[in-house]
């Protein structure tokens, strides 16, 4: 048999109740409420579901108490230089590569609770006997430094060997920059970047902490030496049998 209209209207509100609750908080205040002299007729069954879904949801969103949860976003205060730390990092022995991520880390502020991004809530990182820095591979010979001075034919190439005799500290701050975000923040983590060619360094009043790797850290581990494979030459088959 046929639902009969009162069933019809039952099923309509039911829908409209499931709608309804779905909806956040900001849309189901802004729907209209209930009034105490609204008539019902038989056309307007669409504002009758209306009129009383809205009451039955504000009574039951009314028993329970919502919940703000705000992002945190850091403020001015949280962002000064005077309450950043300081980092000591010797570079002696250490891999270029593996040295230069925990630097960036360091100078992003990807190590704090309180990291968002875009914003400058890093530390400082001073970084001493840049030029003990080590490189795997053949990168010591093969791995090249561009830079040009603008004029016609004002190109150099210089190999990592070249540079690390002649600049050290160019090393380790390459490395780190091209870790760091392009462009105004960038710039300003790479400002709090100190560099040093041997064991002393200037920030000594700043009473920088020595970071200590942690055990079985790749940036320690001294780089393989590859072995050459012998190849294994065939014998040819006797073909005089």
């Amino acid at each position: 048999p046929a639902p009969t209209c009162r069933q019809r209207v039952a099923l309509t509100m039911k829908v409209a109740t499931a709608l309804l609750l779905s909806l956040p908080s900001a849309a189901l205040w802004s729907l209209p409420a209930a009034s105490s002299r609204t008539v019902v007729r038989p056309r307007c069954v669409a504002s009758m579901v209306a009129t009383e879904s809205v009451t039955i949801i504000k009574s039951e969103w009314d028993s329970k108490k919502p919940i703000h949860v705000d992002t945190w976003v850091p403020k001015t205060a949280d962002m000064e230089n005077s309450g950043k730390d300081w980092w000591l990092i010797d570079a002696e022995g250490m891999r270029l590569g593996r040295m230069a991520t925990e630097i960036a880390k360091r100078l992003i502020g990807k190590h704090k609770v309180t990291f968002f991004p875009g914003t400058n809530v890093g530390d400082y990182v001073v970084v001493v006997n840049a030029d003990k820095v080590v490189v795997s591979g053949a990168k010591y010979y093969q791995k090249e430094y561009f830079r040009h001075s603008g004029r016609p034919g004002g190109a150099t190439i210089e190999t990592f060997e070249q540079v690390q005799k002649r600049l050290p500290e160019r090393i380790v701050e390459k490395a780190v920059k091209g870790m760091l975000p392009k462009g105004p923040l960038g710039r300003e983590m790479f400002r709090h970047l100190k560099v040093f060619a041997g064991p002393e360094h200037e920030h000594a009043a700043q009473s920088p902490i020595k970071y200590e790797w942690p055990e079985g850290s790749l940036a320690i581990t001294p780089p393989a030496k590859k072995v050459a494979k012998l190849k294994v030459m065939k014998t040819p088959p006797d073909l005089s049998e």
